[in-house]
């Protein structure tokens, strides 16, 4: 988490974004937006390089205490298979679609959560 977290700072004020792959490791990423403040867009071919050893997606809410799912980012979880990170300044949040329920999931991230299901 403190290399999201670093990322996030480095790339302050805009969105930072990146990949987590199962082992947690972080990978950064270039943010591709037009409105890298607001969003963000992450490289297709970061999918394609790492494509099944990816767990998730981080992507950094610039200056926000509580950051929160935009609606863009929940429209996004409803339709991929990967679990959603979002923070700064070392708080984060895991945000994911749980199809048992067929509902979005949103709460503080933790140990826990670091449980790969293959």
């Amino acid at each position: 988490m403190e290399d999201m977290n670093n990322h996030a700072l480095r790339d302050y004020p805009l969105e930072a974004c990146g990949v987590i792959l199962k082992d947690f490791t972080y990978e950064p990423c270039k943010n591709l937006s037009n409105y890298p403040k607001e969003t963000f867009i992450l490289d297709p071919a970061v999918f394609i390089k790492y494509d099944e050893q990816i767990w998730g997606i981080f992507h950094s809410h610039p200056g926000s205490d509580q950051p929160i799912p935009s609606q863009d980012d929940k429209v996004s979880a409803a339709f991929q298979e990967y679990k959603f990170l979002v923070g700064f300044n070392m708080k984060f949040f895991i945000y994911w679609m749980d199809e048992k329920v067929d509902a979005l999931k949103f709460e503080p991230f933790e140990e826990r959560h670091c449980i790969v299901n293959n």
